[in-house]
């Protein structure tokens, strides 16, 4: 009896587990199978962007053919989206393949139908119109833009060799989680250098009435390299747009959705420098400080003096040529040469620094005042001015007479100290013997020398065995990392860019867990800011990890195949991975 119980008990389940795939098989069935395109613009401006899905409801699709696109360029896709609902017993499932495309000419353009293969069955979806419009989209002047990008160039009146700065500026009302500039704008006619230091707090700014929160994505540095009228092309940014009123997830986690925008172009007028410049003049362009100073107060006729000047300013660097040097007959002046030159980012420009040093030569004796006088342009004064520093006061005494060491002479003074060959030599044998030689020495001591380092190294080995587990990880994090880009950088070889960002996303992911030991389930971009810094790491170098952890981010939501863009985020990766490994080698020495 208690067998003939269990059998039914189990043929009772059984019954139940089919009864309950049954209705949900009838409930899946119920509902019909269609394949629809939907585009979010029936009328779009030339040169705008807008998106065309196609949906597939209640079945699985596979061998999906996009129509022809002969009319638009492919921005982005395709890019795939999946979801399945329950209602009230009522399973719906949908999937979809969405394009980005942009328009490059006006009229009125059908997209065709795109196909799909569900049970077994060929379906093609309908055909869609689009209508492309001229209209130039002023950023900033529409009052119901929720969002824009303007470039922003702190002058549009320059002169070859002046710096101007060109912010890429963003203006919105609502949530962007990030950005992904796909090619940098052409820089014809500038020198170009992006700044990393600079203010990219948000700030609220009234723009035609209305309230934007305003934040500078990227700055650059353009130093113009001709005259004329240069321009910055436009240039496609994608945004990350917060939806809002959207959930997504296990943890409620806001939903973004790719949006590309195109910014202006901008126009700067560069003037050439005036003619008949002055004497000493420097090649600076810009606003600049001069220091100078020489090596000693006294000295004879016997001596070389150094006269150093160091030209501090904000324009091109690779004009700045050391300037003639005028002094009276009583002194002669060799050429002078560059012993420094750096560039550094000081208040959100870039700051240049040329040290230049000239060796003189007193012939008379005397008192001698030496009072340099260095020119350049000044860009706030819009003319030639001129630096007089000094003067230094240099006593001059007589000297012995005897040739002095000058740069000219320096080669004969070297022959000076070769000893004349002897005309005969002496070959004798050597009285010593081989035991007190100290070769003997050297190898009587390799056995002793071996067994020290022997001890050594098995003391090591003890030593690391006995390391904690999350040390070792922590001290082969960045080697880790590093063997993870490498295989992205395979990735960016073969043109897999979905394959790339997320090895790239799974070596910074693995690199903030092994180094600092957070816990993967406490990892998010606000944790990953607070732990780098509590390292001590610089905040622009925290800031632009996380930058690269939002790339791929968006990347790999929005299916990005930018090769440049790719190129950018691998380099990019490398150098901050390297760089926070620096810092945190020189905060424990």
């Amino acid at each position: 009896m208690l067998h003939k119980a269990l059998i039914v008990n189990i043929l009772r389940k059984i019954g139940l587990v089919a009864c309950c795939w049954m209705v949900t098989l009838l409930a899946f069935g119920q509902n019909e199978i269609t394949f629809e395109a939907e585009t979010d613009a029936r009328q779009v401006v030339v040169n705008g962007y807008f998106e065309v899905t196609f949906k597939l409801k209640n079945a699985n699709g596979t061998q999906f053919a996009p129509p022809s696109f002969k009319d638009f360029v492919v921005v982005a896709g395709p890019n795939t989206i999946s979801s399945m609902n329950i209602v009230n017993g009522n399973v719906s499932r949908e999937m979809g393949f969405g394009y980005t495309l942009q328009p490059t000419k006006v009229g009125k353009f059908t997209i065709g139908s795109a196909s799909v293969k569900a049970n077994s069955k060929l379906i093609r979806s309908e055909p869609v119109e689009v209508e492309v419009v001229k209209g130039i989209t002023k950023p900033g002047v529409a009052s119901d833009q929720q969002f824009f990008v303007r470039v922003e160039p702190n002058k549009k009146q320059a002169y070859v060799g002046e710096q101007v700065l060109m912010d890429f500026k963003l203006y919105t009302k609502v949530g962007i989680d990030g950005y992904n500039i796909p090619e940098d704008p052409n820089y014809d006619g500038f020198y170009a250098l992006e700044l990393r230091r600079f203010s990219s707090n948000t700030v609220q700014e009234e723009l035609n009435g209305q309230q934007y929160a305003t934040k500078i994505l990227r700055r650059i540095a353009l130093f113009p390299q001709k005259t004329g009228k240069l321009t910055v092309d436009p240039f496609r940014i994608q945004l990350a747009v917060v939806d809002e009123d959207s959930r997504t997830g296990f943890f409620f986690s806001r939903s973004v959705k790719p949006v590309f925008y195109t910014t202006d172009a901008v126009t700067i007028n560069v003037a050439a420098l005036p003619d008949a410049a002055p004497d000493g003049f420097s090649g600076a362009v810009g606003t600049y400080e001069l220091q100078a100073g020489i090596d000693r107060k006294t000295a004879t006729t016997d001596d070389a003096i150094t006269l150093t000047l160091v030209l501090t300013g904000n324009g091109d660097a690779k004009r700045v040529q050391p300037p003639h040097l005028i002094l009276s007959d009583s002194f002669e002046v060799y050429p002078p040469k560059v012993v420094g030159d750096k560039s550094d980012e000081v208040r959100g420009e870039i700051i240049s620094e040329k040290r230049i040093e000239y060796l003189i030569l007193p012939k008379l004796p005397g008192q001698y005042s030496i009072k340099p006088k260095v020119s350049y342009f000044s860009t706030e004064k819009n003319g030639y001015a001129e630096f007089s520093i000094g003067p230094f006061p240099l006593e001059v005494k007589m000297g012995s007479g005897r040739q002095r060491r000058t740069p000219e002479s320096s080669v004969d003074s070297e022959l000076d100290d070769i000893l004349p060959i002897k005309s005969s030599a002496n070959f004798t044998k050597s009285s010593s013997q081989y035991v007190d030689s100290g070769l003997f020495y050297l190898l009587s001591a390799i056995p002793l020398l071996a067994f020290c380092f022997l001890l050594f190294y098995r003391k090591k080995q003890r030593e690391l065995a006995a390391i904690d587990p999350n040390i070792k990880k922590a001290k082969s994090a960045g080697r880790e990392a590093q063997k993870r880009l490498a295989t992205a950088q395979q990735q960016l070889l073969i043109g897999n860019s979905r394959t790339f960002y997320d090895e790239v996303s799974k070596a910074y992911l693995g690199y903030v867990c092994d180094k600092t030991g957070l816990p993967l389930s406490q990892f998010s971009k606000e944790n990953v800011r607070e732990t780098l810094s509590s390292l001590k790491i610089a905040p622009d170098t925290v800031v632009d990890f996380v930058k690269v952890i939002q790339t791929c981010e968006v990347a790999l939501f929005a299916g990005m195949d930018n090769q440049t863009s790719m190129q950018t985020t691998y380099e990019n990766a490398i150098g901050i991975i390297t760089k926070i490994e620096d810092e945190l080698s020189k905060n424990a020495s």
